[in-house]
C-alpha cells in the first residue's frame, strides 16, 4: 500500500502518538510522518503508510505555511510556552516597526535550530541533552523564507502579533521568531503555532485527528497524487523490466515528452511503478515499487 495520509494534528500530543495511532488502527507496521510537529503545535501532518514512507526525500522540497502567534517581552530558554521558567521585559513595540523587520526576512538566509528540538546529537534528541543541562551547538543550516504577512498586532506592554510565514522544509518556527526577536532586541515567544499548508495540500483537505479509526480509508491519498512529478503510463510488456529495477527504453512509455527529472512510471491502473531519471534513449528506474 503506497499511499500518505493528511492528518490535523491537534495540540498536546506527539508527533509520534498520531504515527503510533495510525500503526494501530491500520493494522500497517511501517509508517511515518513527512515532517514534525512540536507537542504544542497543531495542524497538517503528511503521514506515509507502508512503501510510501521511502518517498519521503521528494516531499522535503515542499513548502510549507504557519500561522504563529508571537509574545513580545516574554523569554524562554524553549522559545515557546514549554520552559519551565520565563523572563519579563515589558517593550515598548511598533506595528510598523514588526512589519519592516519581519518582511525583511523574506529570502534565503542561514538558521541555527533550536537547542529543545528533537534532532539528533550523537544518539540523543537534543531536547533530551538540553533539560540535563549539557552544553552542546547544533550545525547552522540554509533555509528559504518565501513569504511573510504581519496579519495581526496587539499593543500592549507584551504585545502580541498573528504572522503567516511560508518557507522551506527545515526551517524551525521557534529560531525565526527568536531571530526577529534578536533584530528588535526584545525578548519574544511562540505561544501559538499552526501548520496550514504543506506543498498544493492545505489543512482543510486533512482529516481531524478524533476521526482516524472512522474515516482513514476513504481519506487515503495515492504516491501519484502526492507527489507533484511528471508521470508515464508504461507499456504492458516493459512494466516486469521496471519491477526488477532494469533500464527501458524512452519508446516502452506512452507520450513521453522532455520534463526535469526524476519522473514517475505508473502501470495502467496509474499505481506506482517507480521513481525513475531519464538519460538519452534510457529511463532507469532509482526506487522501485513492486
Amino acid at each position: 500500500m503506497n499511499h500518505f495520509l493528511l492528518i490535523n494534528k491537534p495540540p498536546g500530543i506527539t508527533s509520534f502518538t498520531v504515527v503510533k495511532k495510525i500503526r494501530e488502527i491500520t493494522g500497517i507496521k511501517k509508517v511515518g510522518h513527512m515532517g514534525t510537529l512540536d507537542p504544542r503545535a497543531c495542524g497538517l501532518m503528511i503521514i506515509g503508510l507502508d512503501k510510501a514512507v521511502k518517498l519521503e526525500e521528494y516531499l522535503l522540497t515542499f513548502k510549507k505555511t504557519y500561522i504563529v502567534e508571537m509574545v513580545f517581552g516574554i523569554g524562554s530558554e524553549t522559545y515557546d510556552r514549554e520552559a519551565k521558567k520565563f523572563t519579563y521585559e515589558p517593550q515598548n513595540l511598533n506595528e510598523k516597526d514588526l512589519e519592516i523587520i519581519i518582511k525583511s526576512f523574506v529570502g534565503e538566509r542561514e538558521q541555527i535550530p533550536p537547542t529543545f528540538s528533537a534532532l539528533h546529537i550523537k544518539g540523543k534528541r537534543a531536547y533530551e541533552l538540553a533539560r540535563k543541562g549539557e552544553e552542546f551547538s547544533l550545525p547552522k543550516r540554509k533555509i528559504v523564507i518565501y513569504n511573510a504577512d504581519l496579519k495581526y498586532f496587539e499593543k500592549n506592554i507584551f504585545s502580541r502579533a498573528i504572522v503567516e510565514f511560508c518557507v522551506s522544509s527545515g526551517t524551525y518556527i521557534r529560531s525565526l521568531i527568536r531571530d526577529i526577536g534578536k533584530i528588535l532586541n526584545i525578548p519574544v515567544i511562540t505561544s501559538f503555532l499552526l501548520r496550514t499548508q504543506i506543498g498544493k495540500f492545505h489543512i482543510n483537505n486533512a482529516l481531524p485527528y478524533k476521526n482516524l479509526e472512522k474515516n482513514w480509508k476513504e481519506n487515503l491519498i495515492s504516491a501519484v497524487d502526492m507527489l507533484d512529478l511528471p508521470s508515464f503510463l508504461v507499456l504492458k510488456d516493459a512494466i516486469q523490466k521496471v519491477r526488477n529495477g532494469n533500464p527501458i527504453k524512452i519508446k516502452e512509455v506512452k507520450n513521453f515528452f522532455n520534463c526535469s527529472n526524476p519522473i514517475l512510471l505508473v502501470d495502467e491502473n496509474k499505481e506506482l511503478l517507480a521513481i525513475a531519471y531519464y538519460d538519452g534513449n534510457l529511463i532507469k528506474p532509482k526506487k522501485v515499487f513492486n
